[in-house]
């Protein structure tokens, strides 16, 4: 036979890689063992205290309901990206550090993982099968792009990338997830919920299986670390700083003992005799080669480190055979090892975020051995012998049974990541066109808007992608859609004008996840739409009065399947209070298991002073304002009350509770901006300015367009004219979304026209032109200038607008609809009969 990996360099290193060997049938065997070591026991000790130490921390947290968050290095990438420190992240850095010093004694002693594999490569051995080392040129590089994707991308585009793209005023692609900066750093050592980052069991059980024993029957000892771990690539290259390595003494008699023993597989005797010590930075300190060397020749200690290593003999002949002999250990040709990159980046892609559950850990360890299985399959093709272990898949160019079940393990790798990336290519695409898009939600349930061609391309394209990457019982060829996406179809379903199936994926929403009371708030104004486009001949008194009861009974069904939304029983507390049925409306509070809720006694509060009972409400504002340090945003529930007091005239109690959260640690600008605005809006205008200057000079400020504007707002008055104008101008600035850009600018118009100020309605007005220039595809900004124009006393310009409008949009009736009805308004009924000819016809049959 031959073997079955091969590589043509191996003739010309003279080290025999590929020799023709009879094949004889074999029993039981034992796999043979040059040299015994005492370490490996200790080690196995160690580990095995890891593991439980890891059982005990679970069992500890499923008691206390507390524990310190999970000691995981992938912890740290929500360190780098969002700024909370964790436990994780400081595990990882006491790591890094002690391999600076001590090399890769992290890995080989405290890993859980490589105890997985340890203890797969011990059962092979006692089966009689020595797990054999897979040797790639390169392959070991993906762990290295792992890395730097996991833990310096997101830095890279925080730091470098975004300050590039801002220099040259390029946008942000939108093909690539933005990246927000870290203005504040928050900890989370300790935390409640120990398994919210974790995958559930049916994952984490199938990612030790594979990770910890597939890796390492199919790629060797080891060969999760290898060919699959991301934090090899700090480790790595660390490790040829560390000064502490193994070395060796006059005593070698290049006997292979240690080189036997070794689970990291290092060639350890070839290592000392050309460098006198350790060089390869894939040796874990596991200290069996010192324990199985019968010389007593290796030792552990002090002195240069690998990456100033020179070799023991320097001259040319000697460099080019060891370049030769190096060669000659890898187990594919160069062309081989491009497919197995090629396909292993394919399964990586295509297996991580399968069934939205498999993390990347887990789609790297299945990305290597997909790769190493496709390329077995393949060699049945062209070798006549294809073996693996005591596998004989192919023999004398006849396919065994091994071979056909070689076969279909191929094709369940082929057709599941076919299938999975199929699904995360359609999802994908349709985050492409979501990310395109700055349409606000609320704009897609106006009667006014309409997607131009454009738009509605974009839509329809995105309609399709998520389509079909649903599950086969919604039509696609997928899994099921998570929430976020089923969400984004919704709105592009609105975009669309199709209401009624976005609002049945809204519900699904709604009854399989955790919605909000905002998001729920949002539904029903998706409900109302819908109904609108079903109207017909119906009398519109009893059309209000069916979508008012539809809109009661939606929020109903969301209440009954989610308790915790308040905001929501508060709104269907009001409604039954206004029809004078007190009964119903005091039921909805008779609910148990939110007592120690200050949102529920923040709603309570609200639905209370809505009948109009002050001071009751005003005890529940009281009790809410209690309870807020059981909330994760004590300050923004302080913040919350406050402006729901002073809604309903407790200012008392309001200014208060403004000023408690901003004297929370926690308290952010939006935190000083909003208790600026509770005092200036209560008539404290000195508190109010002090509180937006002191906002100002905080983190997340000047990135926060529409704080900015707010900050505005708050301390505009007949004094500050200026600088309100100023404040807002800066706010418009910072703002890239035509919408809030608008918002911004129509804010200055009414605040210019409420102080009397022209110089602040010109300004805006020539904001909101430019907006419109810059953006031809939104004519519904137009539409709103010319709303503007009517609402502060420019009828005719206003009509001009709204004309223009309705002519950019040649098939929204609505426009046309408006344009007739504000022309007959201002006395041009020729022009207005034309309109509403025009209406029609854009209505058509």
């Amino acid at each position: 036979m031959r073997m079955p990996l091969k590589s043509p360099d191996s003739s010309a290193a003279g080290i025999g890689r590929s020799v023709s060997l009879p094949v004889l049938e074999c029993g039981d065997s034992r796999a043979p063992m040059m040299g015994r070591t005492k370490t490996a026991r200790w080690r196995a000790g160690v580990l095995i205290a890891v593991n439980v130490l890891m059982i005990a921390h679970l069992i500890q947290w499923a008691i206390v309901g507390m524990t310190v968050s999970p000691i995981e290095p992938s912890e740290s990438m929500e360190t780098l990206e969002v700024g909370v420190v964790n436990a994780g992240a400081i595990f990882f850095l006491i790591a890094i550090a002690s391999t600076l010093l001590f090399g890769r004694f992290f890995c080989g002693w405290l890993c859980h993982i490589v105890a997985l594999q340890d203890l797969c490569a011990w059962f092979m051995t006692k089966l009689g099968v020595r797990p054999k080392p897979f040797r790639s040129r390169l392959l070991v590089y993906f762990p290295i792009g792992l890395g730097f994707y996991m833990f310096v991308w997101p830095s890279f585009k925080r730091v470098v990338l975004k300050p590039i793209l801002e220099a040259n005023a390029i946008d942000w692609p939108f093909w690539l997830r933005p990246v927000e900066p870290i203005h504040q750093w928050t900890s989370e050592i300790m935390v409640e919920d120990f398994w919210a980052t974790m995958p559930p069991w049916y994952i984490a059980v199938p990612f030790l299986i594979i990770c910890g024993f597939a890796c390492v029957y199919f790629l060797g000892a080891k060969g999760f670390c290898t060919y699959g771990c991301p934090y090899a690539a700090f480790f790595k290259p660390i490790d040829t700083l560390a000064p502490v390595r193994i070395r060796v003494n006059d005593n070698c008699h290049q006997c292979g003992y240690c080189t036997s023993v070794c689970t990291s597989n290092v060639r350890v005797s070839e290592e000392v005799r050309d460098f006198g010590m350790v060089v390869d930075p894939g040796c874990m300190k596991t200290l069996d080669c010192i324990s199985a060397c019968p010389n007593d020749a290796l030792s552990i200690g002090l002195g240069r480190p690998a990456l100033l290593a020179k070799p023991k003999n320097e001259s040319k002949a000697s460099r080019k055979a060891a370049l030769a002999k190096r060669r000659g250990r890898y187990d594919l040709t160069l062309w081989e090892e491009i497919v197995a990159g090629v396909l292993m980046l394919w399964f990586f892609y295509a297996t991580r975020g399968m069934l939205d559950a498999v993390p990347m850990l887990l789609a790297g360890g299945l990305a290597a051995i997909g790769a190493m299985v496709a390329l077995l399959t393949f060699k049945l093709l062209h070798q006549a012998n294809v073996r693996l272990y005591k596998f004989q898949f192919k023999q004398g160019g006849r396919i065994r049974a091994a071979g056909f079940g070689l076969v279909l393990l191929a094709l369940v790798f082929a057709v599941g990541s076919v299938w999975s990336g199929h699904a995360r290519m359609m999802r994908w695409r349709g985050d492409l066109q979501f990310n395109r898009t700055v349409v606000p939600p609320e704009a897609l349930i106006r009667p006014e808007f309409n997607p131009l061609s454009e738009q509605r391309e974009r839509a329809q394209i995105a309609v399709e992608a998520y389509r079909r990457g649903d599950s086969p019982r919604d039509g696609g060829l997928g899994w099921k859609l998570d929430p976020e996406h089923r969400v984004r179809l919704a709105y592009f379903l609105s975009m669309l004008d199709r209401h009624d199936e976005a609002l049945a994926q809204l519900r699904r929403v709604i009854d399989e996840g955790e919605p909000t009371d905002n998001f729920v708030l949002q539904a029903g104004q998706v409900l109302l739409r819908a109904m609108d486009d079903q109207q017909g001949e119906k009398d519109m008194a009893a059309h209000e009065t069916a979508k008012r009861e539809a809109l009661l009974s939606f929020y109903s069904d969301a209440l009954a399947a989610h308790p915790g939304l308040h905001a929501i029983r508060a709104e269907l507390t009001k409604s039954a209070a206004a029809a004078g049925d007190t009964q119903r409306a005091e039921a909805l509070w008779e609910v148990s298991g939110y007592e120690d809720d200050p949102l529920f006694a923040l709603s309570r509060g609200g639905a209370i002073a809505f009948t109009g009972n002050i001071p009751e409400a005003q005890a529940q504002f009281e009790k809410a304002a209690d309870l807020a340090g059981n909330s994760e945003h004590p300050a923004g529930v302080l913040i919350d009350i406050a402006r729901t007091a002073l809604q309903f005239g407790v200012i008392d109690v309001a200014r208060e509770l403004a000023l408690r959260a901003i004297e929370d640690e926690h308290a952010t600008a939006m935190t000083w901006v909003a208790a600026a605005e509770i005092a200036s809006f209560s008539g404290d205008f000195e508190t109010g300015r002090a509180r937006i200057n002191h906002a100002t000079t905080m983190p997340r400020f000047k990135d926060h367009a529409m704080l900015q504007a707010r900050a505005a707002n708050a301390i505009l008055s007949p004094s500050t004219i200026e600088e309100g104008q100023r404040r807002l101008r800066e706010a418009y600035e910072t703002a890239s979304d035509p919408f809030e850009r608008f918002t911004i600018a129509r804010g200055m118009v009414f605040a210019g026209a409420n102080l009397g100020a022209p110089p602040m309605i010109e300004e805006g007005l020539g904001l909101i032109d430019e907006i419109i220039e810059a953006n031809p595809d939104l004519p519904i900004i137009e539409y709103d200038l010319g709303s503007l124009y009517y609402q502060i006393g420019l009828g005719e310009e206003g009509l001009s607008h709204i004309e223009s409008a309705a002519e950019r949009d040649p098939t929204n009736a609505m426009m046309a609809q408006r344009a007739g009805e504000l022309n007959n308004a201002l006395g041009h009924t020729i022009k207005a009969q034309s309109w509403f000819e025009e209406a029609e016809r854009r209505r058509g049959p």
